[in-house]
């Protein structure tokens, strides 16, 4: 085999991976989470500005968790996130406060304020309460990933309630999801912060 030749099924390999992955990202993302579920878990994301407020990559995901938490009273929510290096507040104290202003009540809130990746945030919510039937919310062409994540952190009985991002924010998903997808299946294992978290 000629190195063009390899070069060219690489580069095919490549492209393939990138097609399919985006497929089954986007058609993962059109579930619908189950009624009444214990517990709704909202992803963190970006918080901008002094006194901060969500990103609007955020703000798409605490509106939608509003319409099913009005929908669903007896939900109870957590809001996970901590606080960047560029970030005013931590992100789910930011959360937080958005789904108050917008009638959810405090005593269905629970804040996880000390994870900065995704893996985490499964892991640290889980030692908050039991979660039991189990909404993760989070942006659409991120949803597959974190219920993958969620399920290896041994929360099984979950679905996925997704937000809209923006296009430009999809187009550069394209890229980066199925980069990040990857990464996380072969690196990503959420169990390896139970000890952590639990020595701190």
């Amino acid at each position: 085999m000629t190195i063009i030749k390899l070069v060219f099924y690489i580069i095919l390999f490549i492209l393939s991976y990138f097609v399919v992955c985006n497929i089954v990202i986007y058609l993962y993302a059109q579930q619908n989470p189950v009624a009444d579920a214990d517990t709704m878990v909202v992803l963190g994301a970006k918080v901008i500005g002094t006194p901060a407020r969500p990103h609007p990559t955020l703000q798409s995901r605490l509106d939608v968790a509003i319409i099913y938490l009005h929908q669903n009273p007896r939900t109870k929510v957590i809001v996970c996130g901590g606080q960047g290096r560029n970030e005013s507040a931590t992100e789910a104290s930011v959360m937080a406060d958005y789904l108050i202003k917008n009638g959810i009540d405090t005593s269905r809130i629970y804040i996880e304020d000390q994870s900065i990746r995704t893996a985490q945030q499964f892991v640290f919510a889980n030692q908050i309460l039991p979660l039991g039937k189990t909404i993760v919310v989070t942006s659409d062409f991120h949803l597959l990933r974190s219920i993958i994540l969620a399920k290896r952190s041994g929360i099984h009985d979950v679905s996925g309630l997704p937000a809209s991002l923006s296009n430009k924010d999809k187009r550069i998903a394209l890229i980066r999801e199925p980069l990040a997808l990857l990464n996380s299946l072969l690196f990503d294992h959420p169990m390896d912060y139970v000890t952590t978290s639990t020595k701190q």
